[in-house]
């Protein structure tokens, strides 16, 4: 448990359960449990790329501020987050960045999921459907990726299955459940 966001469609910041991804040292990659909200990756239509996109700015500005302390913000360090291409289209993934928070990658999903689709299913909490987040009639829902799709205004995504889409889901698809990755420092503290 880490940070705390809303998870019931009317309720009041809870804490947030982790998946630990990699441990380095002193640090540790960590995916949410659940899709914690559910946001489209662009505002606009316009070909972008993870570096341009809305939800990245959404990741690394609103949702960091709602979900952690200052003193919990001070665990999560910027890091270098590459811009994989697509292993089967080669779109365009633009340029790396650093952020504090993101999106994994097709290469980050299958070098720690493997080829386990049911790793990959992803339930969202109350709240993100109550944002719009479709989920399937056994209760999952499908969660976007940062890379690019079959085409540059597209975004990869897990589908509700656990299987990768890597031809992608058009950027104003609005009920897409978003699953933070980040890295904690575990000798950091604020």
């Amino acid at each position: 448990m880490f940070g705390k966001y809303v998870q019931e469609a009317d309720g009041e910041p809870e804490p947030i359960e982790w998946q630990v991804l990699e441990r380095e040292k002193d640090r540790i990659l960590v995916i949410s449990k659940y899709a914690l909200d559910c946001k489209q990756y662009n505002d606009g239509f316009d070909p972008v790329t993870w570096e341009t996109c809305s939800l990245r700015s959404w990741l690394n500005g609103e949702f960091l501020d709602a979900a952690f302390s200052e003193d919990e913000k001070a665990m999560i360090p910027a890091v270098t987050v590459s811009a994989d291409k697509n292993p089967k289209y080669k779109t365009d993934p633009g340029n790396s960045t650093t952020d504090r928070v993101f999106l994994l990658s097709i290469e980050e999903v299958n070098r720690y999921f493997g080829s386990d689709d049911d790793a990959r299913k992803c339930r969202g909490t109350a709240y993100c459907h109550a944002q719009g987040a479709a989920k399937s009639s056994d209760g999952f829902c499908w969660w976007c990726l940062r890379s690019p799709g079959y085409i540059s205004d597209n975004a990869a995504n897990i589908y509700y299955d656990g299987s990768v889409d890597e031809c992608g889901n058009n950027f104003l698809c609005d009920d897409c459940g978003v699953r933070p990755a980040l890295w904690i420092d575990l000798c950091r503290q604020g």
